[in-house]
């Protein structure tokens, strides 16, 4: 992935990201034990991957 960028700056829509299934990857954030966690998902297959590299 040229140019990276950081998991939240991801999480903010700064750049549009395409899944291999041809839908939008877009990040999500929750709160759980005490930690933020970041997690990636298709917008059309629902799917969820830790970065959206590995949606890609």
């Amino acid at each position: 992935m040229p140019g990276q960028i950081s998991k939240n700056a991801r999480r903010e829509g700064a750049k549009e990201l395409v899944s291999r299934w041809g839908g939008k990857i877009t990040m999500k954030s929750v709160f759980e034990n005490g930690k933020i966690r970041h997690y990636a998902v298709c917008d059309k297959t629902g799917k969820e991957a830790r970065r959206p590299k590995d949606l890609m």
